[in-house]
């Protein structure tokens, strides 16, 4: 028999017990996993600014992206504030979506709503 599938004789684990510990292991990590997917910023060459995962940024534009939570530049508006703060929430909510419409109750403990706000002048 493979020493891999004996359990060996140090740990006197069998296959399945081996099997099932790692698959439980992994089902422990995942949520931490899925729970520590930061929110990032970037911007194009446009000048147009995204929000979203690490995971969405293309990879052009990964140097640039900073957390979402970074502090806008100076200047900004206080309306042009409201829409980054909506369009960063949107994109927290995003990560919870189920694929037949609704979300995930996480969502609602991992993400901030923010109402849409009135267009700018």
């Amino acid at each position: 028999m493979e020493p891999w599938r004996s359990g060996g004789i140090a740990t006197g684990m069998t296959y399945q017990h081996r099997l099932k510990t790692c698959t439980l292991a992994l089902a422990l990590c995942l949520p931490l996993w899925a729970a520590g997917a930061e929110l990032v910023r970037w911007t194009d060459d446009g000048g147009r600014v995204y929000y979203g995962v690490m995971t969405d940024v293309p990879q052009r534009y990964a140097h640039r992206a900073v957390p979402a939570t970074t502090p806008l530049p100076e200047g900004t508006s206080a309306c042009e504030r409201r829409w980054h703060a909506f369009a960063a929430s949107a994109a927290c909510f995003d990560q919870y979506r189920l694929v037949g419409g609704g979300l995930k109750p996480q969502a609602f403990e991992r993400c901030t709503e923010v109402p849409q706000p009135d267009p700018c002048n």
